[in-house]
């Protein structure tokens, strides 16, 4: 029986461009869907049944209800109940759910709120990308990052991706996604000295908020330093792909990761 699994995304194009691509890649049935509005009283979950596969797992891509985490957060705070029963009701749907996000100016408590909420891949796990999704197309960078608005960085990746390559860097690393993620992998394993790729989130989060300095106003005004540099976007596919039933399972992930290379 197939099962289906959610990805909630920040962003309305690079990351379900790039999800999108590898899920597909790997024989999935991708459907992209509206945006979650959690304040309606119908159930955004509600999918047309022509649209699911009974053949293969599906895979269900949807921008989250706000784009910042910060403003997730006082959506939650502001509609607690509402926003619990939501996730149970996802509970019942998905095999998986997983929210993918950028750090972006993201305060280092709301990051520990964000992740002490959704922490649990049957309902809700936390991915992080330090400082955004656009470092996958660097995985040796070391060089601090310090900004006033992260949009100069990601203009920077995708003049780099242009000049260098002629391509968009969502094309970029889609073509160059199991090379790029696996340095992550190896690196993040070895950091975390853990082979249990699903204990990386957490690891992550700690090592995001003791090396990261970051200054949330609204406006983005204060300047913001990146230090480490990493993502866990490959933990919702390991969990998807069955990779990790297994308590040391990094290097059965590495293997297939490594399988699907050019």
């Amino acid at each position: 029986m197939a099962k289906n699994f959610l990805i909630i995304t920040e962003g309305t194009k690079t990351e379900p461009t790039i999800l999108k691509a590898i899920f597909e890649k790997y024989k999935f049935n991708v459907i992209d869907h509206e945006p979650i509005k959690i304040s309606d009283e119908k159930d955004s979950f509600e999918l047309d049944v022509s649209e699911l596969s009974k053949q293969s797992d599906n895979i269900i891509i949807a921008q989250g209800p706000k784009n910042r985490i910060r403003d997730f957060l006082l959506l939650v705070n502001k509609q607690e109940e509402d926003i619990d029963r939501y996730f149970v009701k996802l509970k019942k749907n998905f095999a998986g759910i997983f929210l993918v996000y950028d750090v972006d100016h993201t305060l280092k408590e709301d990051l520990e709120e964000m992740y002490n909420k959704y922490n649990d891949e049957t309902s809700g796990l936390l991915l992080l990308s330090s400082p955004c999704i656009e470092i996958l197309s660097e995985p040796e960078r070391v060089e601090k990052i310090e900004t006033p608005h992260l949009s100069s960085y990601k203009k920077e990746r995708r003049e780099w991706a242009s000049f260098n390559y002629s391509k968009s860097i969502e094309n970029y690393i889609i073509e160059n996604f199991e090379d790029l993620v696996l340095k992550f992998i190896k690196k993040n394993c070895e950091e975390s000295k853990s082979n249990n790729i699903m204990d990386h989130p957490d690891f992550i989060l700690k090592q995001i908020n003791k090396f990261n300095d970051r200054t949330f106003v609204s406006n983005d005004e204060l300047p913001v330093v990146y230090r480490y540099f990493t993502t866990t976007l490959y933990v919702c596919i390991a969990y998807i792909m069955g990779l990790t039933k297994q308590i040391n399972n990094s290097d059965e992930v590495i293997k297939f990761f490594e399988s699907k290379k050019h």
